[in-house]
């Protein structure tokens, strides 16, 4: 929840622009919304159209009761566009991954806590390589920002397969005037496998 609506706004246009770039078919095109809160994100990437379906993890069981209130006031009530569900993404997010539909375009925003990203969530956001482009939205861009982005755009590994994401774009948010804090959306797109190819003989 943000308490700035102005500043939330904003921010929420940023998000829709981002993804808006990469969505060739919006109608068919899915968003992974990881700790959605109460659905904002999703339910306006939606209603802009740049997005066609959702779903939605949070840990918050009342936030997510918020979510699909929120989605039936905005006429969003077939389960085959939007779906929510309450559980720590850690432990729900492998398996729904499965559950998506095939050759299904994906685009995924996360929007954590201070704490960052599970790395569990990490591995499975990197692991499934049709997640092309991912916006990250930080309330602590200069703590766990900077760490899950090492890991998302670090070189292979066991513990983090697929090909790595590379940052694209940052845009600061200024949520609190006239405080040292801001939010901060960070655009990663997955790297072609030219591009890594040509990373790992360098």
């Amino acid at each position: 929840f943000q308490t700035n609506t102005e500043g939330a706004e904003v921010l929420y246009s940023i998000v829709v622009e981002r993804i808006k770039e990469v969505t060739k078919d919006p109608k068919d095109t899915l968003l992974l919304d990881v700790c959605c809160g109460t659905g904002t994100i999703g339910l306006t990437c939606l209603k802009e159209e740049v997005v066609g379906k959702l779903v939605g993890v949070d840990i918050s069981e009342p936030a997510i009761k918020d979510a699909e209130i929120n989605a039936t006031k905005n006429g969003y009530t077939e389960p085959s566009t939007t779906r929510f569900i309450a559980s720590a993404a850690e432990k729900i997010l492998p398996e729904t991954m499965k559950d998506l539909p095939r050759h299904v375009p994906i685009v995924a925003v996360v929007d954590p806590a201070r704490d960052g990203l599970h790395n569990a969530v990490i591995k499975t956001l990197r692991a499934n390589e049709g997640i092309q482009r991912l916006v990250y939205v930080s309330c602590n861009p200069t703590a766990t920002l900077v760490r899950d982005a090492g890991m998302l755009c670090s070189p292979p590994t066991k513990k983090y397969p697929g090909r790595p994401f590379k940052p694209t774009m940052s845009q600061p948010v200024d949520m609190f005037p006239l405080t040292k804090h801001c939010e901060m959306v960070m655009t990663f797109d997955r790297m072609s496998e030219e591009e890594f190819e040509k990373s790992t003989t360098e």
